[in-house]
């Protein structure tokens, strides 16, 4: 007849919390978040008055460090005419990010401003975020926006799931003269999970001709919710079927067998 020595309860639960809290933690990360991810932030600050529009996004820890930057390295491409789009000061604090720390002690920074735009009609800024790590779902697009009068009167916004073979149509806006707003626009689920993501705004509208800040924006934020890649996901779980494994084989180790 063989008898066995347990190995003390206590320790042997404890052991099997510590195998779930593993598990949880591992699955937890692997999870969506119910808050919006800010994906890619644009705040347009690293330029000077009067010069070339800072068009590169902020991201967290690179290239430099901005606490209130995005996931995404990318860059705003444009139609718009040369040296008719500018950085301008001051900028604004609407639709700034939590944690932006791009911004001069007690005045907003720069925005980007739009000269003659009676002839950069439907003049158009793209950027992508292609996600080889990620995905993107849940998405919304917004920015601070500001115009007079013989200005812009509409913005319009589009996506591509093709890198930007073809545009889609999500949103419309009229802008109101002289009053800064927030303009955001929900992206489609059509976008969500598509590698080869980018979205397109362009402006309608304007009649001014002169070397004038006619229309201003500032502070683009595209936030969703980012979801690991399924193969990250397999990795994830297999990681957790081999934790609880070797708990599993280091729990029965621990029971040590005697004969009498």
């Amino acid at each position: 007849m063989r008898k066995f020595k347990r190995f003390p309860l206590r320790r042997l639960r404890f052991r099997s919390l510590l195998v779930l809290t593993g598990a949880l933690i591992l699955v937890g990360a692997l999870a969506p978040t119910a808050n919006a991810d800010l994906i890619a932030y644009f705040n347009f600050e690293d330029s000077f008055n009067g010069g070339p529009p800072d068009f590169t996004s902020d991201v967290v820890g690179a290239p430099d460090f901005n606490p209130g930057g995005g996931v995404v390295l990318t860059t705003i491409t444009t139609d718009y005419t040369s040296g008719e789009a500018l950085a301008n000061h001051p900028g604004t604090s609407l639709n700034r990010s939590a944690g932006d720390i791009d911004v001069p002690p007690l005045t907003p920074g720069l925005d980007v401003e739009l000269t003659n735009v009676a002839n950069n009609n439907n003049r158009h800024f793209d950027f992508n975020v292609f996600s080889s790590g990620g995905f993107y779902q849940d998405m919304t697009l917004s920015f601070a926006v500001k115009t007079r009068t013989g200005g812009f009167t509409d913005v319009t916004v589009q996506f591509s799931i093709n890198g930007g073979g073809t545009w889609t149509t999500f949103g419309t806006a009229a802008l109101v003269v002289n009053v800064p707003s927030v303009k955001s626009f929900g992206v489609p689920a059509a976008a969500n999970n598509a590698p080869n993501l980018a979205f397109r705004f362009f402006f309608t509208g304007g009649t001014g001709t002169r070397d004038f800040r006619y229309t201003q924006f500032d502070n683009l934020q595209l936030t969703g919710t980012i979801v690991p890649e399924p193969a990250t996901v397999a990795a994830g779980l297999l990681g957790v079927l081999g934790l609880c494994w070797h708990q599993r084989r280091r729990l029965i180790r621990s029971v040590r067998f005697r004969r009498t």
